[in-house]
């Protein structure tokens, strides 16, 4: 009997010693403000006027937006998903021949996150979609909506606490508008930097 037990303690040490350690799992929630800039540029042609313009926004174009946000993080890897909204973007330089303005407004996005986490830092990249509301001001009856337009871009958090952190991430997307009254085809590219705050559950 004593041989059997002094068996049974030997395997469940033998059994301890080669187990391997389990991966490290955390979540975590989180939501906050960040201060952007949005940077406009596009080129814009119609089959009905011979003028082709080039524009870039030049007001409007430091903006509060707000950010709410999931990391699941196994050892240092993590995934998350985000999503953010922001009020005012931009407002586009009034052209020579052309009325009025474009101002872009209402975007709401949502994005899939992969990233590494290092000491109090992540690091992260991202991939994902939204929709922005643009009006052409000289044309109130020709509003447009860009549906479902991709984002992509990267980013560090840094934590300096358990429940704050700072960051600043940049992304970029192209995206088409098209004015139904005026006929203009606009071609749009967007770059942004934002630097966030934000508040981990």
């Amino acid at each position: 009997m004593k041989i059997f037990k002094f068996l049974l303690i030997f395997l469940f040490f033998s059994f301890q010693g080669h187990t391997k350690e389990l991966p490290r799992i955390n979540t975590k929630f989180y939501l906050g403000i960040y201060k952007s800039f949005d940077k406009f540029s596009a080129i814009a042609s119609s089959p009905d006027y011979a003028l082709i313009y080039h524009t870039e926004t030049d007001s409007e174009k430091r903006n509060l937006g707000y950010f709410l946000g999931y990391n699941f993080y196994l050892n240092n890897f993590f995934i998350g998903a985000e999503t953010n909204f922001q009020e005012n973007i931009g407002k586009d330089q009034s052209i020579a021949g052309l009325n009025g303005s474009v101002t872009y407004e209402k975007m709401k996005e949502a994005k899939f996150k992969i990233g590494y986490n290092f000491g109090d830092f992540d690091f992260f990249t991202y991939l994902g979609g939204g929709d922005i509301d643009t009006t052409w001001t000289a044309y109130h009856s020709d509003p447009s909506k860009i549906n479902n337009y991709y984002t992509r871009g990267l980013g560090i958090d840094y934590y300096f606490n358990d429940n704050f952190f700072l960051g600043l991430n940049f992304d970029e997307t192209t995206f088409d508008i098209f004015y139904t009254e005026s006929r203009y085809l606009e071609e749009v590219h967007k770059r942004s930097a934002r630097l966030r705050f934000g508040y981990l559950f």
